[in-house]
């Protein structure tokens, strides 16, 4: 996926949650008080907040819809990596390639069962580079493969850069999700962030009533449920949050894998050096 698609996503991914903030606010209605019922205004949205446009609930809205943004991104950049991987061969599409040799030119025809000695891994590799994108997983796996072994000529330096690269590309994987990650630990702390403050308010205005007002409770039990309502809303979308992203992430390294799988038994399983 290039940088433009990514940044539309993630302006996408704003605007919902600002779409989303504005339907809250303005259709779910503010539940008359009753004792015992859950306030779902409260709870989503709380527009009484005094803090209201920028409370607590306001900015988890906006970290959440941003972490689903990101986590788009990273499954649609999965879907084409697995999309590259299986349309992947190395003996058809070309079925033919031109190999240099010292009598000249010649046409071969690929056979699963032939060695791939030096120049005709090559061969294969520059008919293929521009049907396979140099930046996909396989393509940037073949890249390293074919030049290692034009360089060394020898299959175990193959085999090692092959390793190297494969925990790179998984190292790449935990980095990618840095951010998702870390938004997915911020939203709990602003939850609880919300509830500290709402305390607060509570107890301040308990201490502004007047001691031994009846109207006490009615008046500050509304307050400490708004507060604990931020921690509870923080800890579910995080909870959302953080399924989708284990399942995303182990689909990452489950291509990778199989890349690496694919790599090892059809190219360098079948790497022959050229003859000194």
């Amino acid at each position: 996926m290039n940088i433009s698609n990514a940044i539309l996503i993630r302006i996408i991914g704003l605007v919902v949650a600002l779409l989303w903030i504005v339907l809250l606010s303005f259709t779910l209605p503010v539940e008359v008080s009753s004792q015992g019922s859950f306030k779902w205004h409260d709870f989503l949205i709380a527009t009484e907040d005094p803090m209201y446009p920028a409370n607590v609930q306001i900015l988890m809205w906006i970290a959440f819809f941003y972490c689903l943004a990101e986590l788009a991104i990273q499954w649609l950049h999965l879907t084409e990596e697995k999309i590259q991987l299986s349309l992947f061969t190395l003996y058809q599409n070309p079925s033919h390639v031109m190999v240099y040799t010292e009598q000249g030119e010649t046409q071969i025809h690929l056979d699963e069962n032939e060695a791939l000695k030096p120049e005709l891994l090559a061969a294969i590799y520059y008919a293929k580079r521009k049907i396979v994108p140099a930046n996909s997983l396989i393509g940037s796996l073949f890249k390293k493969i074919n030049f290692q072994f034009q360089s060394t000529n020898d299959v175990g330096d193959v085999y090692t850069i092959l390793n190297s690269a494969i925990d790179l590309k998984l190292h790449d994987v935990d980095l990618r999700y840095t951010v998702i990650k870390y938004l997915a630990w911020l939203i709990p702390t602003l939850g609880f962030i919300g509830t500290v403050i709402g305390i607060a308010v509570a107890l301040d205005k308990a201490g502004a009533l007047p001691p031994g007002d009846p109207q006490m409770l009615a008046k500050v039990i509304p307050l400490l449920a708004t507060a604990f309502y931020t921690t509870l809303l923080a800890l579910i979308l995080s909870a959302i949050i953080m399924v989708l992203l284990q399942l995303i992430q182990a689909n990452d390294e489950r291509v990778i894998n199989s890349a690496s799988s694919f790599c090892i038994d059809n190219i360098v399983a079948k790497l022959r050096p050229r003859s000194e």
